[in-house]
């Protein structure tokens, strides 16, 4: 399958239909065996970053305009023994979108005046030793933008456009 590949605010973006069908290939397969797949999403206009999760918030993100960017983690479609969920927020002042999956994180978007979309996959509130990646809460103050992200590639991409590291939310398995 052929990706189109493009550079855009310093993030390497997948684009075209190749890229969504893809997705949806991928997401599928996984499916079957309870997975979420994470994967991350940009709108340039918005400059906003945004983790889905689920199939609704895929097609939420496509329907908003938002570029699908890369995959970010695994979590699960359903909640398994030791997982918190990984819930999408949206605030509609800033036009931001923000998962969260800790106490403090979920308590900080409500009292921001963010709210609840859904529950976007059941993650593990601490390290799996040798098993999970941390999904890592980055903030730029100047964009109003919440950013997590579990790759190389996003923390790469979060500290050259000027974001801060906040916390941890969560832990899941690699992409």
């Amino acid at each position: 399958m052929l990706f189109v590949l493009a550079m855009l605010a310093g993030m390497l973006v997948f684009t075209g239909p190749a890229a969504h069908a893809g997705l949806e290939a991928a997401r599928a397969s996984k499916a079957r065996v309870g997975n979420a797949f994470l994967v991350q999403w940009w709108h340039p206009g918005r400059e906003d970053n945004v983790v889905t999760g689920t199939l609704a918030g895929d097609d939420d993100a496509k329907y908003a305009g938002y570029t699908l960017v890369r995959g970010e983690a695994t979590g699960f479609d359903t909640r398994v023994l030791g997982t918190v969920p990984l819930i999408q927020f949206w605030h509609p002042g800033r036009g931001d979108n923000y998962v969260a999956a800790t106490p403090i994180g979920i308590q900080s978007a409500l009292d921001s005046g963010y709210v609840r979309v859904r529950t976007e996959a059941w993650v593990y509130p601490n390290e799996v030793r040798g098993t999970t990646v941390p999904l890592l809460l980055f903030w730029h103050a100047g964009r109003q933008d919440n950013f997590v992200t579990a790759t190389r590639e996003g923390i790469d991409s979060a500290v050259a456009a000027g974001y801060q590291l906040i916390r941890v939310e969560g832990h899941a398995l690699p992409w």
